[in-house]
C-alpha cells in the first residue's frame, strides 16, 4: 500500500463569521483515513497562518488546506507559490470568489469528499510590490469598501452590502497612472481592478473572461458609479456582462505599474493592504498548484 499523504489543515476560526468548531468531525468523518495522514491546525491571526502554512512546507506537507475565506487563501497560498506544495481549499468565508471561480463545492462536507478524489491544476498568481495575489488586485472603491468591511464589527455578505451602498455616493473617482514598458496610459476610475481570475466573490464577476491559467491578467476599469447606473452595472457583474458595458474600459496586460494619486489601501484577495503610490503587479505563470474537481 502506498504511504498515506501528509496533509495539514489550517482553519481560520473566524473567516466569513462562520463557526468551524465542527471542521475536526467532518473531516474524521470524510476524509479518506486511508490515503491522508491528517494535521488539523486553528490559526490564532493572519501571521500565525503564515507561519503555520511556511512550516508545511518546510515539513514537506504532501498537501495544505486553507478552511475560510478568499483573505485565508491569500495567506496560505503566498507560501506556497513556487514550491512543489499542492493548496486544497475548504471555502468558508464571505464571497469565496476564488473557490467559487474554480468550481469548489460551497457543501463543506463535498468540499472535503473532493480532496479525497480532486486532481491537481497549475494556475497563474501576481505580485503587487512583492505582495501575492491570486484572484484580484483593486483599486478605487472595492478597495475603499474592503478598508471599512475590515473595520466591521461583523462579517458576511449583508455588512459588505450594507457598506458598498452607504459609500456609494460618497467616493469619488480617482486618476491612475498604468504604465507598461514605455507606454502610458491616464485613467480616471472609479474601480480598476488587476484580475487573475473572474469574479470578486457571490458571483459577482469584474473580469467574466478572465482564466487562471492563461499567464495574463485581465483589467476591469469601471469610470462612474452613481444610483443612476448602479442597478444595471449590478445586473451585467451578476449575469457575467460587465465587460459589455459603457462604463467599462477593458484591456489584457501581463506586467504594469500602477500610479495611484496618493498612498492608500489596495484590495489584495478582498483585503485591504496599504501601498505607496507607486504599485508594480507581476505575473507569475503556473506558480501555484490547486485540488480542483
Amino acid at each position: 500500500m502506498a504511504d498515506k499523504k501528509k496533509v495539514r489543515f489550517i482553519i481560520n476560526p473566524i473567516s466569513g463569521g462562520k463557526a468551524k468548531k465542527d471542521i475536526p468531525s467532518l473531516l474524521n468523518a470524510h476524509l479518506d483515513q486511508s490515503k491522508f495522514d491528517m494535521e488539523i491546525t486553528f490559526s490564532q491571526s493572519g501571521n500565525h497562518a503564515k507561519e503555520l502554512a511556511k512550516e508545511a512546507v518546510e515539513l514537506n506537507k504532501d498537501l495544505v488546506v486553507a478552511v475560510g475565506g478568499d483573505g485565508t487563501l491569500n495567506i496560505v497560498a503566498s507560501c506556497l507559490v513556487h514550491t512543489n506544495t499542492p493548496m486544497g481549499i475548504i471555502p468558508l468565508g464571505s464571497g469565496n470568489g476564488f473557490a467559487r471561480a474554480l468550481n469548489i463545492p460551497m457543501n463543506t462536507i463535498a468540499a472535503i469528499q473532493l480532496l479525497n478524489t480532486g486532481k491537481s491544476l497549475c494556475i497563474d498568481s501576481g505580485s503587487a510590490n512583492g505582495t501575492a495575489f491570486i484572484n484580484v488586485c483593486g483599486f478605487g472603491f472595492d478597495a475603499y469598501v474592503s478598508s471599512k468591511f475590515a473595520e466591521a464589527g461583523t462579517r458576511g455578505l449583508k455588512t459588505y452590502a450594507r457598506i458598498s451602498i452607504k459609500e456609494l455616493n460618497q467616493y469619488k473617482p480617482k486618476e491612475y497612472k498604468l504604465v507598461q514598458g514605455l507606454e502610458q496610459q491616464i485613467h480616471k476610475a472609479f474601480v480598476l481592478a488587476i484580475c487573475n481570475g473572474p469574479q470578486y466573490g457571490n458571483n459577482a464577476y469584474i473580469a467574466p473572461l478572465a482564466e487562471f491559467a492563461d499567464a495574463w491578467f485581465d483589467i476591469t476599469l469601471l469610470k462612474q458609479v452613481s444610483w443612476t447606473n448602479f442597478v444595471g452595472l449590478s445586473v451585467d457583474l451578476f449575469l457575467r456582462r460587465i465587460h459589455q458595458n459603457k462604463q467599462t474600459n477593458t484591456q489584457r496586460v501581463k506586467d504594469l505599474i500602477v500610479i495611484q494619486p496618493e498612498a492608500g489601501y489596495v484590495n489584495i484577495d478582498g483585503e485591504p493592504v496599504w501601498f505607496d503610490e507607486q504599485v508594480s503587479i507581476k505575473m507569475h505563470p503556473k506558480s501555484l498548484t490547486i485540488i480542483v474537481p
